[in-house]
């Protein structure tokens, strides 16, 4: 081996062995970084316009800061408290439903639904249908109430440090509104592949991210709102919680928020709710699943490409890998593999 070779993987031995250090370092404040980063990403544009506006970029950075906290924060713990409390009160409901012996009604009314029939008749070979159901419904609202409960506990307890953690995450996210474009330039002229295929991947990983982020959040966002106010109006209990589950399924591709309203339609028409039942089927065909039809072409356009089944799959293992964050990774990552796929296709397969 030359000294040049020696020198060279000494040097990308020494460089993997710092960035693995440095992650460690600030891993405990990955998730701040995280989101402020996505924060600072999203509302990057009224930044820009601001800058317009003012001469002075650190003014317009803390102007768009201080939008952000009066925006994002006060709904976000408004809406964190309503849905612990209802968690809560759903695994009470439900458990005091099955106690009480008021299961067995609701059961024989979704046993006469035909595809309940046959579900029942030819795909569960163990155990009635009414323990089944029983034990799933307890166990998914016992699930949903322990972790509610969990969270708030945890928020409780951990006042000052999530004081501290929102705090941080607002100072990051003025961080990266004022140094954005610094930092962009950094990591451009860091990545060690010729211009023309840097452009391609940089550029895909920005249409990706405005994507998900301006297009799909938004998009799940008003869906979410939407489907509240509905089961709001119709009286149907525990609307904030169902609101928020409406919004983790819209992320979802293929399922979407039917998942969530359809089930609640079913329950409204066993309980004989039939006024109800109706209202809710129309307003969810054609209010809230047909929104994302709407909304989705005019903010995301073109952006994005990828197949929806690996789509499907991609968030759900990124959910699993990274909890949150993984609806905004699990996309990204798979756009940077197609548009590194093109690069090594185009750049070593062809020559």
């Amino acid at each position: 081996m030359t000294r040049h070779k020696l020198v060279f993987w000494f040097f990308i031995a020494l460089l993997v062995f710092v960035i693995s250090q440095v992650f460690l370092i600030f891993s405990p404040f990955i998730q701040a970084i995280f989101w402020s980063a996505i924060l600072a990403f999203g509302f990057y544009p009224l930044y820009t316009d601001l800058r317009r506006w003012v001469n002075y970029p650190t003014v317009a950075a803390l102007a768009t800061t201080i939008l952000i906290v009066l925006v994002v924060v006060p709904p976000l713990m408004i809406m964190f408290s309503k849905v612990a409390l209802q968690a809560v009160e759903l695994y009470e409901s439900v458990s005091t439903t099955i106690q009480q012996g008021q299961l067995e009604p609701i059961v024989q009314r979704i046993r006469t639904l035909p595809i309940i029939h046959f579900i029942e008749t030819h795909l569960l070979h163990s155990g009635t249908f009414k323990e089944q159901l029983a034990g799933w419904l307890l166990d998914t609202s016992r699930a949903i109430g322990n972790l509610a409960k969990e969270q708030a506990l945890t928020i409780t307890k951990n006042v000052l440090f999530v004081i501290l953690n929102a705090s941080l995450t607002m100072f990051l996210v003025f961080a990266f509104l004022r140094h954005g474009e610094a930092i962009y330039r950094f990591i451009y002229h860091l990545v060690p592949l010729e211009e023309r295929n840097k452009k391609i991947m940089f550029k895909q990983i920005n249409d990706t991210l405005s994507a998900v982020i301006r297009g799909q959040l938004l998009t799940s966002l008003a869906q979410a709102v939407l489907a509240g106010l509905i089961f709001w109006v119709l009286g149907i209990p525990i609307p904030m919680l169902l609101a928020a589950a409406t919004f983790l399924a819209t992320l979802i591709p293929v399922a979407g928020a039917a998942c969530i309203w359809m089930p609640v339609v079913v329950y409204l028409a066993t309980s004989q709710q039939w006024n109800k039942a109706i209202v809710l089927l129309v307003a969810g065909t054609f209010g809230i699943s047909l929104l994302d039809n709407l909304l989705k072409p005019l903010l995301i356009g073109e952006k994005t490409k990828l197949p929806y089944l690996l789509l499907f799959f991609g968030i759900l293992g990124g959910l699993r890998v990274y909890g949150l964050m993984g609806i905004v990774l699990a996309p990204t990552l798979l756009s940077l593999f197609f548009a590194l796929a093109r690069i090594y296709r185009e750049e070593y397969l062809s020559s």
